[in-house]
């Protein structure tokens, strides 16, 4: 086994064994008393602008070509220098007209809607609302979820004061979603965090929710 290979089993073990460790980390239950509930409404002035973060996202991806394009660009380069025939006829090839195509699906999927969110929370369910888009989990569950692009791996569940939600594709960057009270009590925070993958950065976005008085017609019930 060549050292690149070895190095991707090892990779692939590693992810393995994180996923294993997330599911041992989140429980079933939350603190005894604790809920997040409710109807809640975005507070623009403290929460991060979600489209111009996929915009500093997409800028910052087409400023960076991937690495892996670059290397057969520099590979078409020597061998045209190098001067064997059809050379040119091989840059030209690899050298497109337009940049490649960015890949911000996942983050666009997780970032839909976000204005207003209702929480309904039991023993068996956590059901989230966000305007756009209505998704129950069972906490301590492990399921298997579409995503754009294919599937992913899912495991939900609390930690400590937080709700914890993970997506693990087969194909494309890991993301994270947490929802907790802020320390006073009386806002919801979340978080959403999509690794990097290949020339696109890392996203971390942080929603700050007040409590709204009624639920808008926007959001849909939770099943």
């Amino acid at each position: 086994m060549d050292g690149r290979r070895a190095r991707a089993l090892a990779a692939g073990l590693l992810a393995t064994a994180l996923m294993g460790c997330v599911s041992s980390r989140l429980a079933e239950s939350p603190p005894p008393g604790y809920s997040l509930a409710g109807s809640w409404k975005l507070d623009p002035a403290h929460s991060t602008d979600a489209h111009q973060a996929l915009q500093q996202l997409r800028a910052h991806a087409m400023r960076h070509p991937d690495s892996e394009n670059t290397s057969v660009m520099q590979q078409g380069q020597s061998r045209q220098h190098g001067g064997h025939n059809g050379g040119a006829d091989i840059l030209s090839e690899l050298q497109p007209s337009e940049p490649y195509p960015v890949d911000l699906s996942l983050q666009s999927e997780l970032l839909r809607g976000g204005d207003w969110l209702q929480i309904q929370q039991s023993a068996s369910a956590f059901v989230i609302s966000n305007g756009d888009t209505t998704h129950a989990y069972t906490p301590g569950e492990k399921s298997v979820v579409s995503v754009p692009g294919g599937v992913a791996d899912q495991i939900s569940g609390w930690k400590g004061k937080q709700y914890v939600i993970e997506i693990r594709p087969q194909v494309g960057p890991h993301a994270r979603a947490t929802y907790s009270l802020s320390d006073k009590g009386g806002q919801l925070i979340q978080t959403i965090r999509v690794d990097q993958e290949g020339r696109v950065p890392k996203l971390e976005v942080t929603r700050v929710y007040d409590p709204a008085g009624v639920t808008p017609k926007a959001v849909p019930a939770g099943d």
